[in-house]
């Protein structure tokens, strides 16, 4: 064969390597992590999820506040199939895959009574994931409850205790159902209003009767909270280590440092289609 008749093939085979090392530059930077179409999708059929933004923050965690575990923490609100417009709004579906690309990225999934464990001195897996929701949406029994039991997944559900049975809230006998099939379940205050802004006064009664309502309802301790749109001041934190053990703010923020009772966690909405995106939203 001669130089002239092979040249094409050569020029095919070096502009398919070029390609080929783009393409593993790329996805070194992190560039393919956010793109929802086909290179991220063929990145993460080779490779993937890519979690290394959120390893690189836990070892970031572990530095900063030792002794607190470092596990990441997801917060949704609604799984339901309607509400395009929605933008706290996570598709059954996607909430389906985000499940399973955690799985495929080698995690183990924890409950808060996990994290209690934890406190009192035992060790949690090097890649551990919380999933929880927050305000007691009847979507959450209806569409996340059952795919959470399909894949065999615990999650911790935060309720407002006033909204109990209320339209489009989750139920009394709803939420010891979903706890005798290991769930669990925690305060999100009577009344879900900015704790930040209320007296002393006011801030015993949303978090103390909160409590009370739901161990009443529950028939179990209640020892986790997650404070309302994630607002906190001296005042509550002071309330919260009065009434429970563990408790958990609404977003993330790498270099603060954390405590039991400011856990981080990070938001979940319509736009994160698949895990990676999650991690960038602080």
């Amino acid at each position: 064969m001669s130089f002239k008749e092979s040249k094409p093939g050569s020029i095919v085979i070096g502009f398919i390597f070029i390609c080929a090392i783009l393409f593993s530059f790329a996805r070194y930077m992190g560039w393919l992590a956010q793109n929802p179409g086909v290179l991220g999708t063929v990145a993460r059929t080779v490779y993937g999820p890519d979690i290394r933004l959120e390893t690189a923050r836990l070892k970031h965690v572990k530095e900063i506040s030792p002794g607190i575990p470092a596990v990441t923490v997801l917060c949704y609100h609604e799984v339901r199939p309607d509400r395009d417009d929605d933008c706290m709004n996570v598709k059954p579906e996607v909430f389906r895959r985000h499940i399973r690309e955690f799985k495929e990225a080698g995690y183990t999934f924890l409950d808060v009574s996990d994290l209690r464990k934890s406190a009192a001195g035992t060790s949690l897996p090097e890649k551990s994931l919380l999933i929880t929701f927050d305000d007691g949406y009847a979507d959450n029994y209806n569409y996340a409850y059952p795919i959470l039991r399909e894949e065999q997944i615990p999650a911790t559900f935060f309720v407002v205790s006033s909204t109990v049975g209320n339209n489009n809230r989750m139920t009394a006998d709803q939420l010891r159902e979903m706890q005798a099939n290991g769930m669990q379940i925690g305060s999100h205050s009577v009344n879900h209003e900015n704790l930040a802004v209320m007296s002393s006064k006011e801030i015993d009664f949303e978090l103390r009767v909160s409590r009370e309502a739901l161990e009443k309802i529950l028939g179990k301790p209640v020892y986790a909270l997650a404070y309302p749109a994630g607002k906190v001041n001296e005042d509550v934190l002071d309330g919260a280590k009065k009434y429970y053990e563990i408790a958990f703010l609404a977003g993330v923020w790498p270099d603060q440092k954390q405590t039991m009772y400011t856990l981080q966690r990070y938001g979940v909405f319509k736009w994160n289609e698949h895990i990676e995106s999650i991690f960038r939203n602080r």
